[in-house]
Order: C-alpha cells, then sequence, then structure tokens
C-alpha cells in the first residue's frame, strides 16, 4: 500500500478574513433585503415565508445567523486562550489565558442568549415577579423601576453587560497589536451599542416614532420596523467585526501554524 502523503494547507490570514467579512457583510444585507422587502412590503403573499424571514421574529434565519455568529467569536476567543496557554510562561500568561477563556465564555453566552431571547425573558419574569401588580412600588428597586422608561430587561443586565464590556475593552486595550485592532475592536462597541440604543427608544412609553412617521407621511409601524431591522443589522455587523479583529488577532500569535494528525501502528 502506498504511503500517504501529508497534506499542506497555506492560508493567507489577510485574504482569508478580508474574504470572510465581506461574505458575511453579504448575507446580512440579503438578510435586511429579504426583511424589508419580501416580508415587509409584502413581495411573497405566504405568510410561513415571510416568518422565517421576519428579522423581529426569534425564530427567524437573522436570530440564527445572528446567533451562530456571537458563538463563532465565543470559540475563536477559546482558541486564542488555548494558544496563550501554549506559550505560556509564568503567571502573567497564566492570567492572560483566564482573561482569554473568559471574554470567549463570555460571546458563547451572548450567542446562546440571543438564541431563547435569555436577557429579555429574564427581564420579562423580574417584572412579573416584582411589579405585576396595581400596588405602587416602593423601595429602591421600586423606585428605579417607576423612573426607567424602557425595556425592564436594560435595567437589570444593563449595568453587568456595561461592566463586563468596560474589563474587556481595558483587557483588549493592553492584548491586542497591532493598535489598529483595537481600533477596529471600538467601532464593533460602537455598532453595539447604537443597536442597544435603538432597542431603549423602541421600549419607551412616549411613541418615539410618531413624529418620524408624520415627517415621511406613513404608518408609525413601519418605522418602527425599519428601526428594528437596523438595530439587529448593526449587531449582526457588530458582531463580524469582532470576530475579524480576533480572527486578525489569532493569526498574529503565530504566523506558522501545524496541526499534527497522527494513528499509532499496531
Amino acid at each position: 500500500m502506498d504511503k500517504k502523503q501529508p497534506l499542506n494547507f497555506t492560508l493567507k490570514p489577510d485574504a482569508i478574513t478580508r474574504r470572510i467579512f465581506w461574505c458575511l457583510l453579504g448575507f446580512e444585507l440579503f438578510i435586511v433585503f429579504l426583511d424589508v422587502f419580501i416580508n415587509h412590503y409584502e413581495w411573497c403573499s405566504v405568510g410561513s415565508i415571510r416568518r422565517m424571514i421576519n428579522i423581529t421574529r426569534e425564530d427567524s434565519l437573522s436570530n440564527w445567523f445572528s446567533s451562530i455568529q456571537a458563538v463563532t467569536v465565543g470559540s475563536v476567543i477559546w482558541l486564542t486562550a488555548i494558544v496563550v496557554r501554549k506559550q505560556m510562561v509564568g503567571d502573567h500568561h497564566k492570567r492572560r489565558f483566564y482573561c482569554w477563556a473568559g471574554i470567549g465564555t463570555f460571546f458563547i453566552y451572548l450567542g446562546i442568549d440571543d438564541a431563547i431571547k435569555f436577557h429579555e425573558r429574564m427581564g420579562t419574569a423580574y417584572h412579573v415577579l416584582l411589579f405585576d401588580d396595581d400596588t405602587s412600588n416602593e423601595g429602591v428597586l421600586g423606585s428605579l423601576y417607576d423612573f426607567f422608561p424602557s425595556y425592564t430587561w436594560q435595567m437589570v443586565f444593563g449595568p453587568f453587560f456595561m461592566a463586563i464590556g468596560i474589563f474587556i475593552s481595558w483587557f483588549l486595550w493592553k492584548s491586542l497589536e497591532p493598535r489598529r485592532l483595537w481600533n477596529w475592536f471600538l467601532v464593533g462597541i460602537s455598532l453595539y451599542a447604537v443597536a442597544i440604543g435603538l432597542d431603549f427608544v423602541e421600549g419607551l412609553d412616549s411613541e418615539p416614532y410618531e413624529g418620524i412617521a408624520a415627517f415621511f407621511s406613513t404608518e408609525e409601524y413601519r418605522i418602527e420596523h425599519l428601526s428594528k431591522t437596523l438595530e439587529e443589522f448593526l449587531e449582526m455587523l457588530g458582531t463580524t467585526t469582532f470576530l475579524i479583529v480576533f480572527l486578525k488577532n489569532i493569526f498574529n500569535l503565530s504566523r506558522e501554524w501545524k496541526i499534527n494528525i497522527s494513528e499509532k501502528s499496531s
């Protein structure tokens, strides 16, 4: 029997990350196109098809794609943690390993959260358990709930997400090289921040889209839906930016990678 020759694959980091970015961006724009024209403007009369591409639904194509993206980012970061562990010398690198592993776990959580709408449902549960009656809300939590104008989940999870975001930003500011990766990370964070801001506006009780709808002489629900579409697109684009940043970072950790799969002889 002929001896099998080893397989060699050559990947150019800049080329592969560029192609990944444009492919993902193209698919995200395709999702937006399907939602706006096929679903919202009803180019398709089949309800099941429109529900599948409705960007506001939990069981839609966009939600599946967004969840897979976040889990992929988390997996790349976990691979980064493993590489750092392999290069480990002293306690400094040990701390770096745990930081990378924690960030990777957080992004995997974001993917799972996005798939099951965990933070929205926990926010609703928080509201039902503590404030779902006709009596006045007392105490610090009650006063905060009465004061907060938007979705309950933002009040409950917002401080935790903000604290984690500050830690991740601080750690990556020290860890990402070259510095332009840090700048692109800030772009991703900014896209997330704008998406959360749009979600905050959506949850207001003061009919925030009424003036915009009147200005464009259209129905308010159309503006609301397009705002939700923009929010989801910015979130997906932010996740894509994170993926490219962390892929470039892991390629920079070592310019040559070797994976050996050996079969023990009997």
